[in-house]
């Protein structure tokens, strides 16, 4: 039975070295799995583990030395440059620890930016701009500029900017690393309701058993390579944080977790 439509990420055998002849570090050794249209991953593992590595491939910053990326059945692997920052533009979505936000544009034109270097028509922009923004609980803060707004109001701004393009794949890279445990759990909220809610489909990097437990699926990394794997299934958010750390427990702690 053939598929119906492509899965939103695949990534086949990938492989990436760093270095030359004499000193060549593996950071990530041949590393399969598949992101479902709708799915909400978290991707674990000790720092130098290679997680860190696999988000730079997946979102094209960084190069594979060999194996596969599909995005929504289109092999990142092979595209020039051009076409490249042309898809990070229009099918990608970033959620970042430091936010990476302007800080010379306010609310309302930090989430525009996604939309306005696609060439979105102003009507339009306002309109989507003001909907995510509501939904995101984000509309008190839309004429503040960055420097105004807490660390959560930034994130879910930054949230609100990710989605609002209406992206293939959001990549959330340790997206609750610089809030205070409150603000986290009202940005891990934001990104489960984003998912179940708004249909997005989000890959996130995190060290922290906490977060990974809004997700649906962890994939742990170790040593470059796909070390183990837990779906949440049937399981309330307790029991699939407590699995969560029963592996890493096993890893040795290494990983961490929220107090």
């Amino acid at each position: 039975m053939q598929r119906e439509q492509p899965l939103a990420l695949s990534v086949h055998q990938v492989k990436k070295v760093y270095g030359s002849r004499d000193s060549i570090t593996q950071a990530l050794d041949g590393v399969s799995f598949d992101v479902e249209k709708g799915e909400f991953v978290s991707i674990m593992g000790a720092s130098g583990s290679g997680k860190t590595t696999l988000l730079n491939c997946v979102s094209t910053i960084d190069k594979v030395t060999s194996g596969q990326i599909l995005v929504d059945g289109q092999d990142i692997t092979t595209m020039s440059k051009r076409a490249l920052s042309k898809f990070r533009r229009d099918e990608l979505g970033f959620i970042f620890q430091d936010f990476n936000l302007l800080d010379t544009l306010n609310g309302i034109e930090n989430i525009s930016l996604a939309l306005t270097i696609k060439h979105v028509p102003p009507a339009e922009i306002s309109r989507r701009v003001h909907e995510i923004a509501q939904t995101l609980g984000v509309t008190d803060v839309l004429k503040k500029y960055p420097n105004q707004m807490s660390g959560g109001q930034k994130q879910r701004v930054a949230a609100a900017r990710a989605i609002v393009g209406d992206p293939k794949l959001i990549l959330a890279d340790e997206p609750t690393g610089a809030l205070d445990s409150r603000s986290a759990a009202v940005l891990l909220e934001t990104l489960e309701m984003m998912n179940t809610q708004m249909g997005a489909t989000i890959m996130m990097v995190t060290h922290d058993s906490y977060a990974a437990s809004f997700t649906n699926r962890v994939l742990f990394i170790k040593d470059g390579r796909l070390f183990n794997e837990i779906r949440r299934g049937a399981m309330s958010r307790e029991e699939f944080f407590a699995r969560i750390m029963e592996v890493v427990s096993f890893l040795g702690g290494e990983v961490g977790h929220a107090a």
